[in-house]
């Protein structure tokens, strides 16, 4: 690309990591990080690199697996938290994290269209779906910030309001392995 000249923003095919940061084995993350890895690969049966990234840190790679393990203990379905974590994916324009979700979507049981919607930064066909990707959505694009409409929506929607808290988790949560993916 010359100087001077900007890229097209076409979506995800033009999203740029704003960092590399080393993918960690058990061997070189540090010796405190160490039992989160053997956990992990104990219930995951590997270390997903989403995780290894975090070796350095201990305090990070607790955090993270901690944020998602509450995530995934959440009230929300699997098919649900897989909206949350697609709608947040697309926004953020995290290719690496769309292809794994839209793999992971299919197991929770969403439709293919739904998952082939949210692919293109569209809402599921599906009122109670559409009201929380557009939640999670929001909670992304503007940070928790004018998220009133999105936020009555997904209440009407039939959500129960401490179930915003869970979406939230799951924002942050996808937004971090956004950040390192």
């Amino acid at each position: 690309i010359s100087v001077g000249k900007k890229r097209p923003d076409d979506g995800l095919s033009q999203r740029r990591n704003i960092m590399t940061l080393p993918i960690h084995t058990r061997d070189t993350a540090a010796e405190a990080a160490r039992p989160i890895f053997d956990a992990i690969a104990q219930s995951r049966g590997f270390v997903p690199n989403v995780y290894a990234v975090y070796g350095a840190s201990p305090d990070a790679m607790s955090g993270f697996a901690g944020l998602t393990g509450a995530f995934g203990a959440s009230s929300l379905t699997p098919a649900e938290r897989e909206v949350i974590q697609l709608a947040v994916s697309v926004a953020n324009q995290c290719h690496y994290c769309v292809a794994g979700h839209t793999a992971f979507a299919a197991e929770a049981g969403l439709d293919g269209p739904h998952v082939q919607a949210m692919r293109g930064g569209l809402d599921p066909d599906d009122d109670r779906l559409g009201a929380l990707a557009r939640f999670a959505r929001k909670l992304t694009v503007d940070r928790g910030r004018n998220a009133t409409a999105e936020h009555a929506a997904f209440l009407a929607a039939g959500y129960a309001p401490e179930q915003a808290l869970e979406v939230i988790i799951g924002v942050a949560n996808k937004t971090l392995s956004n950040m390192t993916a």
